[in-house]
């Protein structure tokens, strides 16, 4: 998650999560979780298909190079050398990400060059298709991530961290933050104690064990009084799906000129 303000920048003593207020999780519990690097910037990701990664629109904004991306999956830690390292064939950011309002449509998806194994600690994302989560009386919403503990904060060496925020209507967040808000954004609120931060951009939002969102920014973080902004899945369907139809046309026609692809194989779970 960001402020208005780059993506986190790791450097070399920056090894390690985290969720603010959270406790530690095995990967096992929430194996669509994936860290995307990209040119030295963490952000979180969520498996989509055994082609394709969700992730924040922000999180390419330190850099464009495919070359310099790597998505890495069944990671216990910010460098587990044991995990599976992705190259990306291409990516794609909303069109209309950040246009007319800070951060709106802020996600984008990462297309990998090699097939998505599941195991264990690798399996796709279930994206909610409908807007009953919605609900102020909706307290138990999940957040993952291997970002900071706290704003500017020192990492920890532990593993995914996870803790549970509850719904603050899209009004009355723009109003404790006296912003504009989008309709294609919602709002959690762990009372000024858990929160996500900085490196768990990208990560996904769980509600009853669907994806409904994934981490994009905030008012720093655990502030009292200020929830953090998340991208709305289930709003972003239709693009999501149109992103994956054109992913399939392309490789299918590289597949026909002797390259391989994902064929027909990619499909997705929009299951209730």
């Amino acid at each position: 998650m960001v402020g208005l303000q780059p993506v986190f920048q790791l450097k070399n003593k920056d090894f390690g999560p985290k969720v603010v207020g959270g406790q530690a999780v095995s990967l096992e519990k929430y194996p669509f979780a994936v860290q995307f690097f990209n040119y030295g910037s963490l952000c979180g990701g969520v498996i989509l298909n055994s082609w394709s990664v969700l992730t924040s629109g922000h999180c390419f904004e330190s850099n464009q190079d495919t070359d310099e991306m790597r998505v890495q999956i069944g990671s216990k830690y910010i460098y587990d050398f044991s995990a599976k390292k992705h190259k990306i064939s291409y990516f794609v950011v909303h069109e209309n990400y950040n246009r007319k309002i800070p951060f709106e449509n802020d996600i984008g998806i990462l297309f990998v060059k090699e097939q998505i194994k599941f195991s264990n600690v690798a399996k796709k994302g279930i994206l909610v298709d409908h807007d009953k989560w919605m609900n102020p009386k909706e307290k138990r919403f999940i957040v993952t991530g291997w970002g900071m503990l706290e704003y500017n904060g020192a990492l920890s060496d532990m593993s995914l961290m996870m803790t549970s925020l509850a719904f603050v209507p899209l009004k009355t967040c723009s109003r404790l933050h006296d912003v504009t808000l989008s309709a294609d954004m919602f709002c959690l609120y762990g009372d000024g104690k858990r929160d996500t931060c900085k490196g768990d951009s990208g990560g996904g939002v769980l509600w009853k064990g669907r994806l409904v969102g994934l981490t994009s920014h905030g008012d720093g973080c655990a502030k009292e009084g200020k929830p953090s902004v998340y991208t709305n899945l289930y709003y972003q369907t239709g693009w999501i799906k149109k992103q994956v139809a054109k992913f399939i046309e392309w490789t299918c026609k590289n597949k026909n000129k002797g390259q391989s692809g994902a064929g027909n194989v990619v499909t997705l779970n929009f299951n209730t």
